[in-house]
């Protein structure tokens, strides 16, 4: 019988148990090694979950599962060790699993360039070669699609560069997501706007508020606040006599 918490349907909570399925065999599906990875990265255990991917190597069925690769990728992030993401995506790419098409890959790096090294031009430069990338067929039946950026995507670089302070940036990603027909979380909006309050920094504001109606990404008090400050901006009440003054000239 498999350990306890090692089963498909659980992640590994002690690095012991890693071992002892690996060394029992007791391996079933990439979703196991995927949860014993995940499992090991959470402890801080990098390196163990390196080396228990490179244990498994021989095991196709289990390493071709990107989401083990997007793992240690926003692990990498995590603990300081970006220097080593290039290996593990070439890595990948000697398993035949394309990094710059896959969606799950590309999601870790850009969480890892925000949140982590809080470098919103790299992570810019993520998103555009996932728009770039190419479609083309591979050597057995499928045909390997493009890789255009998801909700999630956007939602990791929209809230990395709110959290950077890149606001004027941060409403440019949400611009895009509308566009697409996409949303930032309710969290994600409301710390959005409530940073650009604090800013006072009427203008973006005015702007943000737009887009967000678009999609309605905003809860009720979070309008009622931030509409109240656009309309009570200095600037705003400026223009509003400057008009009513020529309007009654």
């Amino acid at each position: 019988m498999a350990p306890r918490g090692s089963g498909e349907h659980g992640c590994a909570n002690e690095s012991t148990g890693a071992h002892v399925i690996y060394t029992r065999g007791l391996f079933t599906s990439s979703r196991v090694l995927h949860c014993l990875v995940k499992g090991l990265c959470q402890r801080g255990e990098v390196d163990a979950a390196v080396r228990l991917k490179d244990e498994m190597a021989g095991k196709a069925e289990l390493v071709q599962n990107s989401a083990v690769y997007g793992v240690l990728v926003r692990a990498l992030f995590r603990v300081g060790r970006k220097g080593e993401v290039d290996g593990l995506l070439e890595g990948m790419k000697g398993r035949g699993i394309v990094p710059h098409r896959d969606r799950v890959v590309y999601n870790a790096m850009i969480a890892g360039f925000c949140e982590d090294e809080r470098d919103p031009s790299a992570a810019f430069a993520v998103l555009d070669d996932m728009q770039k990338c190419g479609c083309k067929p591979n050597a057995v039946t499928y045909n390997m699609r493009g890789c255009p950026p998801d909700v999630v995507t956007y939602r990791m670089l929209f809230d990395g560069l709110c959290a950077a302070g890149e606001f004027h940036e941060a409403n440019r990603v949400l611009i895009q997501m509308v566009v697409k027909g996409f949303a930032p979380s309710k969290d994600g909006a409301r710390k959005f706007v409530e940073a650009i309050e604090k800013e006072g920094d009427g203008g973006l504001l005015e702007s943000v508020l737009c887009q967000l109606a678009k999609v309605n990404a905003l809860e009720r008090s979070g309008w009622e606040k931030a509409v109240s400050i656009v309309l009570n901006d200095p600037a705003e009440l400026r223009i509003e006599k400057q008009l009513a003054s020529i309007r009654f000239a």
